[in-house]
């Protein structure tokens, strides 16, 4: 368990002896409100508690605080990420301290804020498609029906990542009814991605980007509105039926 401190001073006073400390966090990434796992090992019990802070891209503390260490020479307590002193989104860092100031270890995690939810217009039908970014601002996605695509314009603040989840509803990529990769293109020259996620409503891709990028295009093999079978069939019907309106009448005239 975390007790975290009232203020910047710590609690408790630290030993002259020093044990090596790891930190680990239990997951890479995190967003606003996520449970964060902070974790690790020393090789000796000092009988001191493990001193904890958080530090934000620009190196301002935003969590402070102390954990104890069990018998087993184990720590690991659990805290919220996200909060009003996390403003920033990028690469945060954990520091750890046991028995003394120099006895330290540091690990590091991405902050990418709140899930973010973009509308996507196609013929009055509003889809909704949400997003995750790190280093940067959309502003806005535009379809394109002609070429299976979706257009990311983009305001990055450095290299960073997007994370977008893509209801298959909205577009998709597939082959014989077989789930393939989609095809992405960073200001029109494709680029890798990995896709995080798959399931029946959607599909979450994530796209690293570098500085400088305007635009991210994701083009898939289907996309709203698709003529249907009985679409295709209705407007056969419709052509056929408009043939032969004008076949006779045009028989009639002569």
């Amino acid at each position: 368990m975390l007790v975290l401190a009232g203020s910047l001073g710590m609690t408790g006073v630290f030993a002259q002896t020093s044990a090596p400390i790891t930190v680990t966090t239990n997951q890479p990434t995190y967003s606003d409100g996520d449970q964060m796992v902070i974790s690790g090992t020393v090789s000796a019990q000092l009988n001191v508690p493990i001193s904890i802070v958080v530090r934000d891209p620009s190196n301002n503390i935003v969590l402070i605080g102390q954990v104890s260490v069990n018998p087993n020479n184990a720590y690991s307590t659990t805290v919220t990420a996200g909060g009003d002193l996390w403003t920033a989104v990028g690469t945060y860092e954990v520091d750890v301290t046991y028995g003394s100031k120099t006895n330290i270890a540091k690990t590091t995690f991405q902050f990418i804020g709140s899930t973010l939810t973009t509308p996507i217009t196609i013929e009055g039908q509003i889809y909704n498609a949400t997003y995750k970014i790190v280093n940067g601002k959309v502003l806005g996605i535009i379809p394109d029906t002609s070429s299976k695509s979706l257009t990311m314009r983009i305001q990055p603040t450095g290299n960073g990542t997007i994370l977008i989840t893509l209801p298959r509803s909205l577009i998709d990529a597939k082959d014989n009814g077989q789930d393939v990769h989609y095809m992405v293109k960073e200001d029109g020259i494709s680029t890798t991605f990995n896709e995080t996620r798959t399931d029946p409503v959607g599909r979450t891709l994530a796209i690293p980007f570098v500085s400088g990028t305007n635009q991210i295009t994701i083009i898939g093999t289907q996309i709203v509105p698709e003529f249907s079978a009985l679409a295709i069939l209705i407007l056969a019907i419709a052509m056929m039926s408009t043939i032969f309106y004008f076949r006779f009448k045009s028989t009639m005239i002569s």
